[in-house]
């Protein structure tokens, strides 16, 4: 009977210790909880999920609403997997009172804490007393924190709490992370701390981070402060009878904080107004907080660009309006003033000709060099430099449109360019000065295919020019024969030989200025003849009929190259628009990655020097497969 009684006293006593274990393990939540989550930008909103003990959820069964207007769009994740930094400070009392079994349950509690954490969760330990000890910074390395919640911390006088709690927040915001815990075991009461109980709270509450205590029972205890703190920042209070419940406690909370889940969306709520959150989970619950919407004022000051303001101000449109009646002003100046004839300044230039008879090379030579000087003289568009080369381009291409007028709509062209570039982006602003590039090409294809029809009439034309010397023509009658019969641009561009040749100059270098003029290495061939025939004699026509034979040879072969190269230059085009489709297309469907690109400099430069290098081998390629014969 005696040992009966002795054994339910036994039980008695086990069952009231494992009752005193359990009761002092922090309890999960008994109801839905959330805690805000910070380092986002409104209107960017993110909340910590605490289910209660048990619980499971999935995202079609959770409501968010702001001020009772539902949010149809947002994440309902696993914290662990959502892609937000989070972590905890594990704040260890380093104070005297903690020699012995209390230091040893301490770290022993602290590496089941971290055994309980998943891959992501980042975990930083301190130790203090009468000062505050960073042991580990936040860390996922598994070997650092085992290292350092292996190492018995130097234990001194002091129990400074609320020294330790700033320190955690301090440690935590340099850190960058956004959802934040603390942990934090003592086994007194706050003693000699510089930081006061408002202040840590009210830190605490400004970072979105929560305290659990846990205090551990002594002589000195006092669970008001530990209990105080947990109240006020969203935490939990947990009390531990003797070191070795720690474990237990730690590990628990491991657990629970490592299968919080993260709710996220962006908000509707204008800046400076008051909003109430909700948070329902079916057949769980319902939780709610409250915030205010950040005002202007307190967000960071915005400067815009100074081209953007100037664009939208009305500054730009007086100046727009300057711009478009000075083109107008010049059109109707270029318009209204005469081109004329430079019939006066051929003559003038040639008319010494008629009185020289007989010249050596060098003579000639000498003679051409003193009517270029008159001809610069006299004001002559052929010698005016660029603008001069530009208008016999213009001649040559046929554009019916002066020098000046091109000139000053492609400056035109330019500025607008620039200015509409601009307001993207400065960088974006120089792409603006490749339009006097453009303005060049133009003309220059204008005179190229100009030149190519000339190519393609001369055999045909040099036919006729044969069959006028065996008719009995001279060079110059068949000449005129051959203009007549021509078709433009052969027509015009021949019958300036024939004029030049009535004004003095002789027909050999007529023809030779009209092979300059068409880049025709064939007319210069004609052009020899013509010089042969005058100062030797001989037949011509069938000297004619072997060039006409060569020409046609000549254009056969560049047809043939033309056609060989024909995939050259559909590649061209297809690598130099690949790029740009390519990035219209990612732009349009994934706009939020690749918009980025566009907003930062570091994009906006990447695009420019992607730009130059497409263009450089658009260039390449056209040198490749340009052949000429």
């Amino acid at each position: 009977m005696r040992r009966l009684q002795i054994a339910g006293v036994a039980l008695a006593t086990a069952l009231v210790a494992a009752s005193a274990a359990l009761g002092a393990a922090p309890k999960p939540p008994a109801q839905l909880q959330i805690s805000a989550v910070g380092r986002l930008p409104f209107p960017e909103r993110g909340y910590v999920v605490d289910l209660p003990a048990g619980a499971a959820v999935v995202k079609g069964h959770v409501r968010v609403s702001e001020n009772g207007i539902g949010i149809g769009v947002f994440t309902f994740d696993a914290l662990s997997t959502s892609g937000v930094s989070y972590g905890t400070v594990l704040a260890i009392d380093a104070s005297d009172s903690m020699k012995g079994k209390a230091e040893a349950g301490a770290l022993a509690a602290a590496s089941s804490f971290v055994q309980q954490r998943t891959t992501s969760q980042e975990i930083g330990v301190i130790a203090f007393n009468s000062g505050v000890h960073v042991v580990q910074i936040p860390t996922i390395d598994a070997g650092q924190l085992h290292r350092a919640v292996s190492q018995p911390p130097h234990l001194a006088y002091g129990t400074h709490i609320f020294d330790a709690v700033e320190g955690s927040l301090q440690l935590l915001a340099k850190e960058k992370i956004s959802a934040g815990s603390i942990v934090l075991l003592s086994d007194g009461t706050d003693v000699g701390s510089t930081a006061t109980l408002q202040k840590v709270v009210s830190a605490a509450r400004n970072q979105h981070v929560r305290i659990f205590t846990v205090g551990l029972k002594s002589g000195t205890y006092d669970p008001t402060t530990l209990r105080t703190l947990a109240l006020r920042t969203g935490g939990a209070y947990a009390a531990a009878t003797s070191a070795p419940q720690l474990a237990t406690i730690y590990s628990q909370l491991g657990n629970r904080l490592s299968r919080e889940y993260l709710l996220q969306y962006r908000s509707l709520a204008p800046p400076g107004s008051s909003v109430d959150v909700s948070v329902t989970l079916n057949g769980i619950g319902t939780s709610t907080t409250h915030y205010v919407a950040p005002s202007p004022s307190e967000l960071p000051p915005y400067h815009r660009p100074f081209i953007r303001v100037f664009v939208m101000s009305g500054w730009s449109l007086f100046l727009l309006a300057l711009i478009v009646g000075g083109l107008i002003a010049g059109a109707v100046w270029v318009v209204a003033r005469s081109t004329g004839s430079n019939v006066v300044s051929r003559i003038r230039a040639f008319a010494a000709h008629a009185d020289k008879h007989e010249e050596t090379p060098r003579d000639r030579d000498a003679e051409w060099r003193r009517r270029a000087n008159r001809v610069r003289v006299s004001g002559s568009t052929a010698a005016r430099g660029w603008l001069g080369r530009l208008d016999e381009q213009i001649d040559i291409g046929r554009i019916k449109a002066s020098s000046t007028t091109i000139v000053v709509v492609t400056a035109a062209s330019t500025l607008l360019a620039v200015i509409i570039l601009g307001t993207i982006s400065p960088l974006f602003a120089l792409a603006g000065f490749i339009t006097p590039w453009l303005s060049r090409a133009w003309v220059r294809r204008q005179v190229k295919k100009v030149r190519d029809e000339f190519a393609e009439q001369l055999p045909p034309n040099l036919q006729v020019l044969a069959s006028g010397l065996r008719a009995g023509f001279t060079l110059l009658g068949a000449t005129v024969a051959m203009v007549e019969n021509a078709s433009e641009p052969s027509k015009s561009e021949l019958g300036r030989a024939v004029t030049d040749e009535q004004l003095g100059v002789p027909l050999e270098e007529a023809l030779r200025r009209v092979s300059v003029r068409m880049a025709s290495r064939d007319l210069e061939q004609v052009a020899m003849l013509a010089e042969l025939l005058r100062t030797t004699g001989g037949n011509a026509a069938e000297v004619l009929d072997v060039i006409v034979g060569t020409v046609r040879e000549r254009q056969d072969i560049r047809r043939l190259v033309r056609t060989l190269t024909t995939q050259g230059r559909m590649a061209r085009w297809i690598l130099t628009g690949l790029p740009i489709f390519a990035g219209l297309a990612f732009w349009a469907l994934q706009p939020a990655i690749v918009g980025p690109m566009w907003r930062s400099v570091a994009g906006q430069f990447a695009l420019l020097v992607a730009a130059m290098l497409v263009a450089a081998g658009s260039f390449a390629i056209q040198k490749i497969i340009e052949i000429e014969v």
